[in-house]
């Protein structure tokens, strides 16, 4: 665990340390998730979350919950809402909510889980700085995401890729981001573990084409532990 940390303390170092260029970003994320299952069927979740830009100033502040309920020993479906405060081009902070609802496959192969995940959003934007107007964000995402788990080892490794198509009102239909992440998900014991990630992003079918590399570190908590392990890898 030392050895995870001390890595993720270089990522940091290299990527805050390098000189900054128009088209790329590097950004930190943090945060924390709360899960409590109310059942073994339903689930519900709390997260707050912290994202740094290239200077270390905030770029989001996060506050999201979401309700999980597992229809089929394969499928979960997931209903959310996220408020966030962001930074903008003009210098400004703005408010956002975010509605979203998922479908979720998990498909275990031996030691390997895979899962699939499908998402729809709907943003509501405010906007101050020429006058008060909300503006609407719509997007669909596909999102597949590979585990590992390791014999004899605490650490699961994963490997995870997620494609965005905007269905925003007035504008272009067509795939505007993708993201390829890798990282490992480290138990701290039974009820807490910590996610280290890297992550690639890349704007798509845009005039300003923007790479963004991100390390993330997140911390997990069970409120309440799920009777079966087998449930979370069905």
């Amino acid at each position: 665990m030392k050895r995870s940390i001390t890595f993720a303390l270089l990522l940091v170092g290299l990527l805050f340390g390098m000189n900054t260029y128009s088209q790329v970003s590097r950004t930190f994320w943090t945060g924390a998730n709360a899960n409590l299952s109310l059942s073994k069927k339903v689930d519900v979740s709390f997260s707050p979350e912290i994202r740094l830009i290239d200077d270390m100033s905030i770029d989001k502040l996060i506050l999201e919950t979401d309700a999980k309920i597992k229809f089929h020993k394969l499928f979960q479906l997931g209903i959310s809402y996220r408020y966030y405060r962001f930074h903008d081009d003009p210098g400004e902070y703005f408010n956002a909510h975010r509605l979203g609802i998922n479908v979720r496959t998990n498909i275990g192969l031996g030691r390997f889980k895979l899962s699939n995940r499908f998402y729809y959003f709907h943003r509501l934007i405010n906007r101050y700085n020429y006058g008060y107007s909300i503006e609407t964000q719509r997007e669909f995402r596909e999102g597949i995401k590979l585990s590992y788990n390791i014999k004899g080892s605490k650490i699961e490794p994963f490997i995870q890729s997620e494609i965005y198509f905007d269905v925003s009102p007035n504008e272009t239909k067509e795939f505007s981001k993708i993201r390829f992440r890798t990282g490992i998900e480290y138990p701290l014991n039974k009820k807490s573990s910590i996610d280290l990630f890297f992550q690639l992003q890349d704007k798509l079918n845009t005039n300003n084409p923007l790479r963004t590399y991100t390390l993330g570190v997140y911390y997990n908590f069970d409120i309440q532990k799920a009777k079966s392990k087998n449930d979370s890898k069905d």
